[in-house]
């Protein structure tokens, strides 16, 4: 099985730039505003894969591994019931139809 490259968006690897830019200043982050960072960022990518969800079966377990993953990282439970509530909407929709 091979795995998909690591990538980054834009507007993260900006963030990234910025933090570098300031840690080479003498400047530090914390690490807990950059993990906060990092799950917000994870967060927003389930929510965009939830949306753009095909039901496939492969899409499925992917989606499902995903917001196992994040779970354990730690993203907001709040924001993964939501996800997948509405997940659960659109599926429970398309089998009324």
């Amino acid at each position: 099985m091979r795995s998909k490259p690591f990538t980054v968006t834009k507007a993260f690897a900006r963030e990234l730039k910025r933090i570098d830019e300031r840690m080479s200043r003498g400047q530090w982050v914390p690490m807990k505003v950059v993990r906060q960072q990092m799950l917000d960022d994870m967060a927003t990518e389930l929510r965009r894969l939830a949306r753009a969800f095909a039901r496939t079966g492969r899409g499925g377990k992917d989606l499902l591994e995903k917001l196992v993953i994040a779970e354990v990282e730690g993203v907001d439970a709040k924001i993964l019931t939501k996800i997948r509530r509405d997940l659960g909407q659109r599926v429970t929709k398309r089998q009324a139809a």
